[in-house]
C-alpha cells in the first residue's frame, strides 16, 4: 500500500504494533501518545485530512472498554489509524510466564500472521517506553535481508553473558554472539513468513522451557542468532546507562555513550522501576508523564488496584472449592 502525498512524493505508511494486556492500558496510552507525537513533529501536520501516513496495531490481550475509550481519548489520530488485533491465548497457554511477566509478551511473535500480507516491514514497540526521536528515520533503516533490526541490549551483551542464553552453548551459538533487547524491534515481516520464524520461536519456548528466563527475548536471540541487524542504540535507551558513572566504566566509546545517555531516541522503562510505579528512580520518569493525559488515567491505579484484590480473592476461592472436592 502507498499513499499519495500532494508533493508528489510516494510514502509507505508506517506500520507501528504495540501488545498489551489491562495491566499495560495507562503505559500504553503513553507509549502510543509518544509515538504518534513523534510523526506529528516530523511531517505529520502537513498531510490533508483523510490522508493517512501511518498504520497503529494493538495485539489486545484483554484490555477493558473503559479503558480502550480512554486510550482513544489520549491520542490524537489525525492521519493515523488505530486497530485492534484479537489474538488466540490458547496458542501460548504452555510458555513459561512470571508475576509480572504475562503471555502479552509473547504476542509480538504472532506479527507476521496478524498483520495483513500486504505489510512487508513492521515496528514493534513495547508498552513501557517513550519515543522522542523520529519514528520515520527509524522505519526507512534499511532491512535488506535482516529478519530484523533490534539494540544490543546493554544487560545482556552477549548471548554469554550471565544474563544472556543458558543454552547457547548446546544451540551451537558462539560466544560472542550479540543478544538483543526485544522491546524495540524493526521487523521484517517477509522474512518472517518466508522462513516460519514465529513458529520456530514458538516451538524453542515450548521445548526449552527450563532454559528460559526472559521469555520471547530469549526465543528470538536462539532462532535468530547471526541474523538480525544491529540499530544505533539510541533508539532503545535501557536503564543500565545509568549504572555507568562515566564512559569509562561502559563497553561504549565516548561519543557513543553521551549520545545514548543524554539524547535517546527511545527511552525504555524496561526494568521494574516504572514511571508510574511509587518512588520511581528512573531520571527520565517525567517523559513519561508528560506523554499522559492525567486527567484521563487518574483512576487508572486505584481501578487496577482493585481489579488485582479482586481477582486474587477470586484465585484463592477457586483453590478452596477445589481443595473442597479433593477432601482437603
Amino acid at each position: 500500500m502507498t499513499i499519495s502525498l500532494n508533493s508528489g512524493s510516494i510514502l509507505e505508511p508506517i506500520v507501528i504494533v504495540c501488545a498489551a494486556d489491562d495491566n499495560y492500558s495507562m503505559p500504553l496510552a503513553a507509549t502510543l501518545h509518544s509515538a504518534i507525537v513523534s510523526l506529528i513533529n516530523n511531517g505529520l501536520q502537513q498531510l490533508e485530512p483523510h490522508q493517512q501516513i501511518a498504520s497503529l496495531f494493538v495485539i489486545d490481550g484483554g484490555i477493558s472498554r473503559a479503558n480502550k475509550r480512554r486510550i482513544l481519548q489520549s491520542l490524537p489520530l489525525q492521519g493515523v489509524s488505530l486497530n485492534w488485533l484479537q489474538p488466540k491465548k490458547v496458542i501460548f497457554k504452555n510458555l513459561p510466564t512470571s508475576q509480572s511477566i504475562t503471555i502479552a509478551a509473547y504476542y509480538r511473535l504472532l506479527i507476521p500472521t496478524f498483520l495483513p500480507k500486504h505489510f512487508t516491514k513492521a515496528i514493534y514497540l513495547d508498552s513501557d517506553l517513550i519515543v522522542r526521536g523520529n519514528l520515520k528515520e527509524l522505519w526507512h533503516i534499511d532491512i535488506a535481508e535482516k529478519h530484523l533490526l533490534a539494540v544490543q541490549d546493554m544487560g545482556a551483551p552477549y548471548v554469554s553473558s550471565s544474563r544472556g542464553l543458558l543454552n547457547y552453548q548446546m544451540l551451537g551459538i558462539p560466544a560472542d554472539c550479540k543478544y538483543f533487547n526485544s522491546g524495540v524491534l524493526v521487523m521484517n515481516l517477509r522474512k518472517w513468513r518466508e522462513d516460519r520464524i514465529s513458529q520456530q520461536v514458538l516451538e524453542y519456548l515450548e521445548q526449552n522451557k527450563k532454559y528460559v528466563r526472559w521469555h520471547d527475548q530469549d526465543g528470538l536471540n536462539a532462532i535468530l542468532a547471526g541474523k538480525w541487524g544491529e540499530l544505533d542504540p539510541r533508539w532503545n535507551q535501557l536503564p543500565y546507562i545509568f549504572r555507568y558513572l562515566s564512559w569509562e566504566e561502559s563497553s561504549l566509546r565516548e561519543d557513543v555513550y553521551n549520545a545514548l545517555k543524554n539524547d535517546p531516541y527511545i527511552v525504555h522503562f524496561s526494568t521494574r522501576d516504572k514511571p508510574w510505579k511509587e518512588n520511581c528512580q528512573h531520571p527520565h520518569k517525567e517523559l513519561f508523564f508528560q506523554n499522559l493525559d492525567m486527567r484521563i488515567w487518574s483512576k487508572w491505579s486505584s481501578q487496577q488496584e482493585t481489579k488485582k484484590k479482586r481477582n486474587n480473592m477470586y484465585a484463592r476461592l477457586k483453590q478452596w472449592v477445589k481443595g473442597m472436592g479433593n477432601g482437603e
